[in-house]
């Protein structure tokens, strides 16, 4: 069982990130953070599609990624390691 404790870690780390920037909105904040662990990491959960108008659609599917993996992410994006 993972730890419970985990969650308001994540918490934390995704909020003291938001503050540091309070224009976006969640769902930009968790885009941005999703893409950077994905940069991070050789494009994992990078989804590409074509569009009819020419366009590519970018999203990233990080369903698999373990917590503790997102959340060292997120120290170092905090301490600016990144």
């Amino acid at each position: 069982m993972r730890d419970p404790k985990r969650i308001s870690e994540l918490i934390e780390l995704i909020k003291e990130i938001w503050e540091k920037d309070p224009d976006l909105r969640f769902q930009q904040l968790i885009y941005n953070l999703q893409r950077g662990y994905s940069q991070q990491n050789n494009d994992i959960g990078k989804v590409e599609s074509n569009e009819e108008d020419g366009f590519t659609k970018i999203g990233y599917d990080l369903f698999n990624t373990e917590d503790d993996k997102f959340i060292e992410y997120l120290h170092k994006k905090i301490d600016n390691e990144l």
